[in-house]
């Protein structure tokens, strides 16, 4: 099925956004920007603590892999800088659980929000996260929730409801519909489950008037590679890789935990950086930013609540207490070298 929708009056003046361009929009729903200044810093610690938290839980650095994750969506939306959106294609965007791709994908949203004009609603980018076992109509539904049609009747029964949620992509004049997790659309099911959420893709794909980015494990490109629907719509993938141990990536963890540390609202900085705990920062998150902040926010939490003016090594040695991988017994934050 191909739409005659000239999809191309979304946008006027279309333009490739870069992270630095785009890092003042940002603002709303992502706290960027570092607190250089004693006095800043000062001032951070002074907010309102439902402020402080928000910036937390919002933070995001734009390291380079960040940057790179958003190179790769941004190629794949818009493949020559200052032309049209791409139609009618795949790519993907892979690597590991916790390796900072959903940030990007949330971020590179943002940098592209609903608007309207005399036509109705325009949603550019649509950010959709799959879900094990997620079903056509479940889809369908995060379909409608995420172009503010919540409330779709399912008139005509459960097929016309899908087939109507994929449309509204069409009407919300659609550029790029990012699909994370994409890899549970494909496998943890059975064969037959699978290739109706494959349909779902191709229906959306063939209409021709906007892209498609799967973002996920590495083995979405095993299911894309036996399926020549999608490797002939110009399917292309890129992988995202972790911060190794060796010393010149140890070095760009330790940047990247100071560039975190100059970003949360304290008055003083937590040493994050510090090479200590830089060593067992990434023993424990394997250089991964998601798991880095599933040790940073809870610390943060806990250094706000006992009203103290950074991150103490007491709080992170709390927060991995209760965040340990099965079988993980080290001594985290030197426990034990204290109290020896």
């Amino acid at each position: 099925m191909t739409s005659k929708i000239n999809h191309e009056t979304a946008s006027k003046e279309p333009s490739l956004i870069t992270p630095a361009v785009a890092s003042k929009l940002a603002q709303p729903r992502f706290h960027t920007e570092p607190f250089e200044s004693d006095e800043s810093r000062i001032a951070a610690g002074r907010l309102p603590v439902a402020k402080r938290q928000w910036m937390i839980k919002n933070l995001i650095v734009k390291y380079p892999t960040f940057n790179e994750g958003y190179g790769i969506i941004a190629e794949n939306h818009y493949p020559v800088a200052g032309g049209t959106h791409a139609t009618g294609t795949v790519g993907a965007m892979l690597g590991e659980s916790r390796t900072g791709k959903t940030a990007v994908c949330s971020y590179y949203s943002a940098m592209h929000p609903a608007t309207y004009d005399e036509e109705g609603e325009i949603f550019p980018v649509i950010h959709l996260t799959a879900s094990i076992n997620m079903s056509p109509v479940e889809f369908g539904h995060e379909l409608n929730r995420l172009t503010a049609a919540r409330y779709a009747r399912m008139h005509g029964g459960v097929g016309a409801y899908v087939n109507n949620a994929l449309l509204r992509l069409l009407k919300v004049r659609t550029e790029m519909l990012i699909v994370d997790d994409a890899q549970y659309l494909f496998f943890e099911r059975s064969s037959k489950t699978a290739a109706n959420m494959f349909k779902l893709i191709k229906t959306i794909v063939d209409y021709n008037t906007l892209s498609v980015m799967l973002v996920g494990e590495e083995r979405v490109t095993d299911y894309v590679n036996s399926i020549d629907a999608f490797v002939n719509r110009g399917y292309n993938s890129h992988v995202l890789r972790p911060l190794t141990s060796g010393k010149s990536d140890m070095k760009r963890f330790e940047k990247l935990l100071g560039a975190i540390d100059k970003r949360l609202p304290f008055a003083n900085l937590s040493g994050l950086d510090d090479p200590y705990i830089a060593q067992e920062m990434y023993r424990y998150s394997d250089g991964m930013i998601g798991r880095v902040m599933n040790l940073v926010r809870p610390a943060a939490f806990k250094a706000i609540n006992q009203g103290t003016s950074r991150i103490m090594i007491e709080h992170l040695r709390e927060a991995v207490e209760t965040r340990r991988r099965k079988g993980d017994t080290h001594d985290y934050f030197g426990r034990t070298r204290d109290a020896a």
